[in-house]
């Protein structure tokens, strides 16, 4: 008789993960009305109680769903790039790669269902504020209030994303090429 060998539990940490990773895919997959307690918890192979022990319940879940969106959109935005100009445009586009990557996850960041944490959602906005403080320091972006700037940029940059998921655009309107036009909009409203 061979012996048994001994169980090994899953780390809390992961089973987090575990859980958000589920909690993403049937998000996007299923939209909203398919993310449950029952399907979260077999998506991630752990039991139903798990949703509740980490998160709450679905509520909980959604809103940790959503905040990690808000973490993703930072990450998307946060171009690199030394050129003001192009750091700019490529974090005009690294925002709509989000949106249209994630659009349930992106919808429901912006609507009044979830919680997201405050600090997360707000670092997002942030992270947008520095580039056009960026831009500024380069001279290629406007002086002025940079929170104010980093609004008016992300209300542009939002509508045109939401107009484009939505469906809203004619059928003959080349999306690329229209969210293109969008950037080069803000940016000659934000040249100096």
């Amino acid at each position: 008789m061979s012996p048994a060998k001994p169980r090994t539990r899953t780390s809390a940490a992961e089973v987090r993960s575990a859980l958000l990773r589920a909690g993403r895919t049937i998000l996007e997959r299923d939209g909203e009305a398919g993310l449950t307690v029952r399907a979260v918890a077999a998506e991630a192979k752990v039991a139903p109680m798990g949703v509740y022990n980490h998160f709450d319940g679905r509520d909980g879940l959604l809103d940790a769903l959503v905040t990690d969106g808000y973490a993703e959109l930072a990450r998307a935005v946060a171009s690199t790039d030394t050129d003001a100009a192009t750091r700019l445009r490529n974090s005009g586009r690294g925002y709509r790669r989000f949106a249209l990557g994630r659009p349930v996850t992106y919808g429901l960041m912006f609507s009044a269902q979830c919680t997201p944490d405050i600090e997360v959602a707000a670092h997002a906005f942030d992270v947008l504020v520095e580039v056009i403080r960026y831009g500024q320091a380069a001279g290629v972006v406007i002086e002025g209030d940079p929170v104010q700037q980093a609004m008016q940029t992300w209300a542009a940059v939002h509508g045109a994303v939401s107009l484009e998921l939505s469906g809203a655009l004619q059928p003959d309107v080349d999306r690329e090429q229209n969210y293109e036009n969008v950037l080069d909009f803000v940016a000659r409203a934000l040249r100096p």
